[in-house]
């Protein structure tokens, strides 16, 4: 996969998310903490739409393998040439699609610990890894 310029290396920085009543103590203020506050229940229903979201990509994801898996139907300059560039073009669609899925699994997971709500991800984390590693079929 090409990497490509000009992205943060840190989706969202050091910013949270803070839901009334989530934090340490029970004070819903952070003080200075770069964060969004938001109410339990519109956070609780875009944590939804965001997952929704998130299993949206990660299927577009698997169905576009064939994008960036050509192979050169013969071994002529040509031939080899337009398979190339067709995976270049699929590969650089494939880092957008996994950067999304990323940066939502960050949104996500900061979400989800605003809320209390505590579940492994390894299971995701093992299949993003899995899809970026696709190679042709």
């Amino acid at each position: 996969m090409t990497e490509q310029t000009g992205a943060p290396s840190r989706p969202l920085g050091d910013a949270d998310f803070f839901a009334p009543g989530s934090q340490p103590g029970g004070s819903a203020t952070p003080g200075a903490a770069a964060g969004f506050r938001l109410s339990r229940e519109a956070m609780t229903a875009e944590l939804g739409n965001l997952q929704k979201l998130r299993t949206r990509i990660d299927a577009q994801l698997d169905a576009a393998v064939p994008m960036w898996s050509i192979i050169s139907p013969g071994q002529d300059p040509a031939s080899l040439r337009n398979a190339a560039a067709s995976n270049k073009s699929g590969d650089f669609y494939r880092g957008h699609l996994v950067r999304e899925s990323t940066y939502l699994s960050t949104v996500i997971n900061k979400m989800r610990a605003a809320l209390g709500i505590h579940e492994t991800t390894d299971q995701q984390a093992g299949t993003a890894v899995n899809q970026a590693g696709q190679g042709p079929i």
